[in-house]
Order: structure tokens, then C-alpha cells, then sequence
């Protein structure tokens, strides 16, 4: 509450409050489309690579289990996406190349980032 107070009698804090509330509807809108950017990229590697993921799983790990990054649901490739958006993609896109082949993981890859 004294904020707000505070905010009515200081005019540089009450037009930078109103700045920061402004924002707020356009940072919202920012995030609908990057979720929903991030739900078509994950069908789309999970649709892809997923299978490969399984069948080639020998050639990336040596007990022939997933690894922790992998497209072979809709959960993990969603969360590869979130990692590629984040920069840590090379370890994954490695891996991906491994299972899938070359030209089309860079192109995922590349189109993601």
C-alpha cells in the first residue's frame, strides 16, 4: 500500500509503474506465440526424429538406453526445443545427427534457433 503512496507523489516512480504495467500486456502476447511457436517445433522433431531415437539409440549411448535429451515424446522434445531457444543445442544436435542423419537435423535445428 505505501508503495502505491509513494508512487502518487513521486511522478518519475508513478510513469515508470505505468511503463512496467504497459509492458506486462505486451510481454504476455510475446509468450502466447513463443509457446506456441515451441508446441509446433517439439510435434514437428517429435514427428521426425522420434522413432529414429528409438532404433538408433545403440549409436548414442553405450547401454543402449534413451538418453536424458531426447524427441522420442512429446515432453522430451519440447524440452530439447526450450534448450535449443536457450543456446545449449550442440549436444543435442549431435546426437540428433547421429539417429536421424545430417541435413535434416541441422535444418530443424537452424530453423528452431
Amino acid at each position: 500500500m505505501r508503495v502505491f503512496k509513494l508512487a502518487k507523489s513521486w511522478p518519475t516512480l508513478n510513469t515508470l509503474i505505468k511503463i512496467i504495467g504497459n509492458s506486462v500486456g505486451a510481454l504476455g502476447n510475446l509468450t502466447l506465440v513463443l509457446a506456441i511457436i515451441v508446441f509446433i517445433f517439439a510435434v514437428v522433431g517429435m514427428q521426425l526424429f522420434g522413432k529414429n531415437y528409438e532404433s538408433c539409440v545403440c549409436k548414442i549411448s553405450k547401454d543402449c538406453t534413451l538418453p536424458r535429451w531426447h524427441m522420442k515424446d512429446f515432453f522430451h522434445s519440447f524440452l530439447i526445443v526450450f534448450r535449443v531457444l536457450c543456446g545449449e543445442w550442440i549436444e543435442t544436435m549431435w546426437d540428433c545427427m547421429e539417429v536421424a542423419g545430417q541435413p535434416l537435423c541441422i535444418l530443424v535445428f537452424m530453423l528452431v534457433m
